[in-house]
């Protein structure tokens, strides 16, 4: 068969690269190797006790079984227990084990949101660990504190994940931090406020930030908690945005349930247009 298209719901398995593709209407190529799927499309990487559930309005599936690559365009998001995320846009590359966030990315882990321009994610695709993290520009990191939020922005920022769990967190270039600081008996004792045109280096344990070390000597101060003008409590480009966070697997098509039954079937070829647009802009993002 070199063309197929089918409407209902459409299950399509790939048990080498153990995923699910799921969705409403999908059309398959095999000339291209290509498969793309809409209305509630769902990618399933499926792993031992924890699989991660991928959304998008449009899924794009292209590549022989041992290079396969997954595409996710509009109302992106992605569920994981302990990982979530949402994007205008993200791709996969299951050899590599590279995924990136693309427009207007965030991400949730450990009880921190990550935003930055793009966002890599980058796995062990024998292990299914992740390995480590890029925050791309205008990159910032927000932790909660019941007291207030706890910030670290930077243009770039490096992870280094350990099962699964952020270790460390390296900020790059005009690095900034507001950190609540407490005690062993987790008392509020102050609130530092410091910023440095070079590294700030931060360790986390058992998701907590445990140290903050700067590499060239930083600029602010800390003040007694009660002490911190209203002015300093944020950074430039602070936003909270755990609304948009999906809570569940089910949360990942919050934008679906108006908007599903307008849209119609788009053509392999107007997807394949769209992810070359993708990579040109990936490729300026990567020159700047």
């Amino acid at each position: 068969i070199e063309f197929a298209s089918a409407t209902g719901n459409i299950i399509v398995v790939d048990t080498l690269n153990k995923s699910i593709i799921k969705g409403g209407y999908a059309e398959y190529f095999k000339l291209k190797d290509s498969v793309f799927i809409i209305k509630k499309a769902v990618a399933i990487s499926i792993i031992e006790k924890d699989s991660v559930f991928i959304h998008g309005d449009k899924l794009m599936v292209t590549g022989k079984v041992e290079d396969r690559i997954v595409r996710a365009f509009n109302h992106v998001k992605f569920f994981k227990s302990d990982l979530q995320g949402k994007c205008d846009s993200l791709i996969t590359f299951e050899k590599t084990g590279l995924t990136k966030l693309l427009v207007n990315p965030v991400m949730w882990t450990q009880g921190n949101q990550i935003t930055g321009d793009t966002i890599h994610l980058i796995s062990n695709p024998k292990t299914e660990q992740l390995d480590s993290l890029k925050i791309l520009n205008n990159a910032f990191m927000v932790q909660k504190d019941s007291a207030g939020f706890s910030q670290m922005k930077g243009k770039n920022m490096y992870g280094r994940f350990e099962k699964n769990a952020l270790q460390t967190l390296d900020v790059v270039g005009n690095s900034e931090v507001i950190f609540y600081v407490r005690n062993d008996l987790q008392e509020l004792i102050g609130i530092t406020r410091m910023k440095s045109s070079k590294n700030i280096f931060i360790t986390l344990t058992n998701n907590e930030i445990e140290t903050i070390d700067f590499i060239d000597k930083p600029e602010g101060k800390t003040y007694p908690p009660s002490k911190l003008p209203e002015t300093e409590k944020v950074l430039k480009g602070f936003i909270w945005r755990e609304k948009e966070r999906p809570l569940d697997k089910e949360g990942i098509f919050i934008y679906d349930d108006i908007e599903i039954n307008k849209k119609e079937p788009k053509k392999i070829e107007t997807i394949e247009t769209e992810a070359k647009e993708e990579k040109t802009k990936e490729k300026e993002i990567t020159k700047n």
